[in-house]
């Protein structure tokens, strides 16, 4: 029988690792999945989101002797990392150390080298992953250029721009995550601090004010390891809020952060089919939302990849 050790997480901004000791049992094919390893520690901690998240699987032989393999976390086919790129994994950097002017400048030097690899050798997934970089590179400007003026500026202008923030910092972390497979606790710190600086500003008296926020701070939450705080969001949601369509895509992204990937992809569906038809054919309508990290192990799944066809075969 499998003998499966305690988890062994590590504090934040230390290397996670969690160990399973399973019998050797030749010839040797052991499924990962099967004994649940796909997961990074920080999924069994209370708030250790901050480590690569690598398992140790501890392999024991029939003469006790024992191997053991470390396993990074699964995390999906993010678009970028389909073609290497040294300032690609430098703008990375930037932004997991929130050096926003000079990440996007690596972004632009990665979108040029890119290019010109484009020019001679063209495919649909160099294109995307340039249509990525330039994403990338215009959310680390945005970032560079906010000043957020707080005490100047009226409550309904605060609780915007806090969700804005939240929303662009959550983009980054989960960016950042697929790239590096590691949680940067700076980037989950301040995602965390705006969206729940726009749930003490949202409006009580309207009903539903607080839904995006929470559904994001679930999923912010769940990529940060914290599992059952992300549950905890998800369950100040009513189900009347959850069932109106405004919250199709935040629900979706929680569902998908907390690993529920056929809910997330029912919701997902049903958010881009309340599309006008126009923007369901229209390659730029739709080009965000598939290039977000959030869908990364929904990529190959032909259910999602038929929702955004236009975006595929452009």
């Amino acid at each position: 029988m499998s003998r499966l050790t305690k988890p062994r997480c590590a504090r934040a901004g230390r290397r996670s690792s969690f160990a399973f000791a399973i019998p050797f049992a030749p010839p040797f094919a052991v499924a990962l999945s099967a004994v649940g390893i796909s997961l990074p520690c920080a999924a069994h901690g209370n708030d250790a989101g901050a480590g690569t998240g690598t398992a140790a699987v501890v392999v024991v032989g029939e003469s006790n002797r024992t191997t053991t393999i470390e396993v990074s976390p699964v995390l999906g086919a993010s678009l970028e990392r389909a073609f290497a790129s040294e300032a690609y994994a430098l703008a990375v950097a930037s932004d997991r150390d929130e050096r926003w002017s000079e990440a996007a400048a690596l972004y632009h030097q990665a979108i040029a080298e890119w290019s010109s690899r484009y020019r001679y050798q063209p495919s649909a997934e160099l294109e995307r992953a340039i249509l990525k970089a330039d994403r990338e590179r215009q959310r680390s400007q945005l970032l560079a250029g906010v000043q957020a003026q707080r005490d100047k500026l009226p409550p309904a202008t605060l609780r915007g721009l806090a969700l804005e923030r939240g929303r662009i910092y959550r983009t980054k972390l989960m960016s950042v995550r697929a790239y590096t497979g590691a949680v940067p606790t700076g980037l989950l710190a301040r995602t965390r601090h705006e969206l729940e600086e726009a749930l003490r500003l949202a409006d009580t008296t309207k009903p539903g004010a607080d839904t995006e926020a929470r559904l994001l701070l679930c999923a912010t939450r769940a990529a940060g390891g914290d599992r059952p705080a992300a549950r905890l969001e998800l369950a100040h949601v009513p189900s009347s809020e959850r069932e109106d369509p405004a919250s199709l895509l935040p629900l979706a992204v929680c569902q998908a952060a907390l690993g529920n990937l056929p809910t997330a992809l029912v919701l997902l569906e049903a958010h881009v089919r309340r599309q006008p038809v126009e923007q369901r054919l229209d390659t730029f309508a739709l080009r965000d939302l598939y290039l977000a990290n959030d869908w990364d192990r929904l990529r190959g799944d032909l259910r999602f990849e038929s929702l955004f066809s236009a975006v595929r075969h452009h």
